[in-house]
């Protein structure tokens, strides 16, 4: 496991370092952060099976930031007349703790 771990960190580093050259400042305090807490629960209570598992979900997610060229933008105000009043509150909740990050 501890191996495993090793190449956990190679993918975690990985991870921030697209972060820093495909998203928009905003959404790279929310990425980091997410990815932080997700890395953090999965050393502590995955096993072995599991944090292989989680460890190739995230290596698509690689490949699908280094195929991009750019990632994020902001919904039009067609979108934004889609979303139902859960998303409103969840994409105000985001929006919160973004300006929160920023600040620390």
């Amino acid at each position: 496991m501890d191996q495993l771990k090793g190449i956990g960190m190679q993918v975690f580093y990985t991870i921030l370092k697209q972060h820093r050259r495909k998203l928009r400042p905003e959404m790279r305090i929310l990425g980091d952060a997410y990815v932080k807490e997700e890395f953090r629960q999965a050393h502590q209570k995955a096993n072995q099976e599991q944090y292989i598992e989680f460890l190739k979900r995230w290596a698509i997610y690689i490949e699908e930031l280094d195929k991009s060229k750019q990632v994020g933008r902001d919904l039009t105000s067609e979108e934004k007349a889609l979303l139902n009043e859960e998303q409103i509150e969840n994409l105000a909740k985001l929006k919160e703790f973004s300006k929160q990050q920023k600040s620390e």
